[in-house]
């Protein structure tokens, strides 16, 4: 079952907040500085990812805008995947 992303991000607090599905109570798992995995508390499936300090990780998608373009369809398994290889880089 395909389920959407969706995604916030507080710009005072320069954190991203993503969910797959709606967003819900998890359990988390420090992944290293700065990145939260939100899992399942149940089935322990990964169902978000947070990013703080997310300017500094991804300074290549700063813009003067409040948000970034999201149209179109990713996998979210990717998008974890990416975030944990720059995190450990």
């Amino acid at each position: 079952m395909r389920k959407e992303v969706q995604f916030h991000y507080d710009r005072e607090a320069d954190v991203l907040y993503l969910s797959v599905g709606k967003p819900q109570k998890a359990k988390t798992l420090e992944i290293g500085d700065d990145f939260v995995l939100r899992l399942h508390p149940k089935s322990g499936q990964v169902i978000g990812l947070t990013i703080i300090n997310f300017a500094k990780h991804f300074p290549q998608l700063r813009t003067g805008r409040s948000d970034f373009p999201a149209n179109g369809s990713f996998n979210a398994a990717r998008l974890f995947e990416q975030a944990l290889s720059v995190q450990l880089q």
